[in-house]
């Protein structure tokens, strides 16, 4: 398995870094889990190499990557989308921790021998494994092995992700792991290499269906997702950066106070965490400017939200899919359980020491592109009112 040897470097350097004893105990008991956890990894990858040597030759044919700045309803449209089934496959999270054809199977195969006289003890095996992912995250974001996912656990193997910045509040040190694209073009190509085959696996245990992934850290890997798989489409979610921004630096900002409890709302490490987020939009609109207008499409965070089959109709539209009746009536199905749903912002900006007239000076493009409303604009002033 690839893995990102600049990204190595750069945990030495801030594995001592203004050290906490939460951090260093977290670190602690993390670590022999990720390792075992790749290695078991790994080991299925190299039995597909010996069992299943034809993945190499599986096409991967316009891929769609939903992706969006984070707490931007990535969540709801990407699990809108992979109902359809007939059409899309999509990682579930059991197929991020383990990416392997293999593993697929084999966990498959304990699926239906759940079913049998020894489903009792699979099933409660299968409830020890996936507790710890419903109870962590579930007030922010449901988790479950069997659930449709980001490829979160298959980019932290690699040390591709900035998903290591929550144990390290020290993004602006961990560059080549925050930004793919402006790594040196060999790095690149080893990482997307792998990150292929990656792909190919899941799309030939499949049956060879069309792939739709999701990941809300995607803006920063765009062009070389572009150069690998030129026929992709992009959906990108786009969201108020006023409501946005604060939901973003509050996820990162609980998980460190976990570990690092002297971590104050308004302190460098958010600063830093706040233009990295500035930097996930202006990089998704230089995106925009450069993938053709059919392959890389925007939908509002507040269009979804309001009527999420109007949206996900639009977006079949936009690809020139049809749509099957099977898949309209699930659509319906789902939007009738999800008339409530919200993405939740329980911090304002001003609790990380910004305010709304920074974001909208740094973002003016943004606002201007998307046609969201500055401070400055009598809208926002007359419903401040």
């Amino acid at each position: 398995m690839y893995i990102n040897k600049r990204g190595l470097r750069e945990i030495g350097n801030v594995l001592f870094k203004r050290p906490t004893v939460g951090r260093l105990i977290t670190t602690a008991w993390i670590t022999p889990i990720y390792l075992g956890l790749r290695q078991t990894a790994a080991s299925f990858r190299a039995l597909d190499e010996v069992i299943y040597p034809e993945y190499r030759d599986q096409k991967v044919e316009r891929p769609v990557f939903v992706f969006a700045s984070p707490r931007s309803g990535t969540t709801l449209a990407h699990r809108l989308i992979s109902m359809d089934d007939e059409v899309f496959t999509t990682v579930k999270l059991y197929q991020t921790i383990f990416p392997s054809i293999t593993a697929t199977k084999t966990f498959k195969r304990l699926i239906e021998l759940a079913q049998t006289s020894l489903g009792s003890v699979l099933n409660r095996a299968y409830d020890f494994f996936n507790s710890p992912f419903e109870s962590r995250w579930q007030d922010v974001h449901h988790l479950s092995l069997n659930q449709a996912e980001e490829d979160v656990a298959t980019l932290i193997y690699s040390l591709e992700s900035p998903t290591a910045g929550l144990l390290f509040p020290f993004m602006e040190d961990l560059p080549s792991q925050t930004w793919i694209d402006r790594q040196p073009p060999e790095d690149r190509r080893a990482f997307m290499d792998s990150y292929k085959r990656t792909i190919q696996r899941h799309v030939f245990e499949a049956g060879g269906k069309r792939f739709l992934n999701k990941n809300v850290f995607f803006s920063t890997r765009v062009r070389s997702v572009y150069e690998k798989f030129p026929d992709a489409a992009f959906v990108y979610l786009v969201r108020d950066p006023h409501d946005c921004l604060p939901s973003f630096l509050n996820m990162f900002y609980q998980a460190w106070k976990a570990h690092s409890p002297n971590i104050r709302p308004d302190g460098e490490e958010i600063q830093a965490l706040k233009r990295l987020g500035y930097d996930y939009y202006r990089y998704a609109l230089e995106c925009r400017k450069e993938i053709p207008e059919d392959q890389f499409i925007v939908i509002r965070y507040e269009d979804l939200i309001r009527d999420p089959k109007k949206a996900i109709l639009g977006l079949y539209g936009r690809l020139g899919m049809p749509v099957s009746e099977a898949f309209e009536a699930k659509l319906d199905e789902a939007v009738s359980a999800q008339r409530e749903y919200e993405s939740p912002r329980d911090f304002e900006l001003d609790f990380f020491g910004i305010t709304r007239e920074e974001v909208s000076a740094e973002l003016r493009e943004v606002f201007e592109e998307f046609g969201y409303d500055t401070p400055e604009q009598p809208h926002y002033l007359q419903a401040a009112e």
